[in-house]
């Protein structure tokens, strides 16, 4: 008897066990189980490219942000921004990092509320990284050959074949469109660095329809080595650069020297159907005619009772000066 209940007694004592072993072994499947990856992850913040900026890289935020009220027409205190050497000077005496960054004693920019993150990172990349340099060319950096130079070249081309009266130039603008400095020819020309074909000034200047490129008719297309200029300017980054050979003129020639001059900053406004003053300047014959009358040398040098020329375009400088002085001195040659 006293077998038997002891046998009970155990059995009772092994199902207990038993059950609490159990009971300790259960887990809340939604504690161990591998969790689920989040259905709708929040989505990465927006990439931000700093990774090769110039000047072409924040025009557009001006463009979007600060031209409304800093422009040509409209100077909100006195500063228009579209041109380079303002936006350099802004950013070299610390006023742009410290308006756009809201920093103390700046006047908070734009006055909508502070640009988002990744412009303010690529403007002020920009004032820090750039060694910045004078765009006019009066800086002692010899021209590469291998290298097209903004403001040698590509401004005295667009300028003198788009920016005209009616044109692209200040006055009377179609399409609001200016060409006329290199904020305004990266802008509204929508360059793209390395990418000739992706951008939209080099796509019209080198299109096939005449009813659809620039400079329209009546006025003569580029040439194709200045159409190539253009594209190797881009291809190399559409830079605001420019570079100095110094100034030789112990040998003057037409073509080393003066017709250079005259192709770059003269024939787009001097050749087609309605050339600029009903004079024109597309070859030697013509050219010479003005430079024996006094009318190339009296507009070129600005002198009193003559239009100065280039129009649209600074005073040439003292070495081209020279250079068209001697040539015509010296019996203005075809040589």
């Amino acid at each position: 008897m006293v077998f038997r209940k002891l046998t009970l007694i155990s059995l009772l004592i092994l199902s207990f066990a038993t059950f609490l072993i159990i009971e300790s072994c259960k887990h809340d499947p939604g504690i161990m189980a591998t969790p689920d990856p989040d259905p709708d992850p929040d989505p990465d913040p927006q990439f931000c490219d700093t990774t090769s900026i110039s000047y072409t890289s924040i025009v557009p935020i001006l463009s979007a942000n600060c031209y409304g009220c800093h422009n040509d027409q409209t100077a909100n205190g006195g500063v228009n921004l579209k041109p380079y050497e303002t936006v350099v000077f802004l950013a070299q005496n610390g006023i742009l990092a410290g308006v756009i960054n809201h920093k103390q004693g700046y006047t908070p920019m734009p006055p909508a509320g502070k640009l988002n993150d990744c412009d303010l990172l690529i403007i002020n990349k920009w004032v820090n990284d750039t060694t910045f340099e004078d765009p006019g060319g009066g800086n002692d950096h010899p021209c590469d050959p291998d290298s097209v130079y903004f403001e040698n070249e590509i401004l005295p081309l667009i300028v003198s074949s788009c920016a005209t009266t009616d044109c692209h130039g200040t006055v009377n603008p179609q399409d609001d469109i200016i060409l006329v400095d290199y904020a305004s020819i990266i802008d509204n020309g929508k360059i793209m660095p390395d990418d000739p074909e992706g951008s939209k000034l080099f796509k019209v200047i080198n299109e096939d329809e005449p009813q659809d490129r620039m400079p329209p008719e009546p006025n003569e297309p580029l040439t194709a080595e200045q159409i190539n200029k253009l594209r190797i300017w881009i291809e190399q980054g559409a830079l605001n650069n420019s570079c100095d050979n110094g100034c030789d003129t112990t040998n003057v020639t037409y073509a080393e020297n003066v017709w250079p001059i005259i192709e770059g900053k003269c024939f787009g406004c001097h050749s087609g159907n309605n050339p600029g003053g009903n004079v024109f300047l597309r070859n030697y014959t013509e050219v010479v005619v003005v430079a024996n009358d006094g009318r190339l040398w009296g507009s070129v040098n600005h002198e009193a009772g003559f239009t100065a020329m280039p129009k649209n375009l600074p005073k040439l400088s003292e070495c081209e000066l020279a250079a068209i002085r001697i040539w015509i001195e010296e019996g203005a040659q075809d040589n």
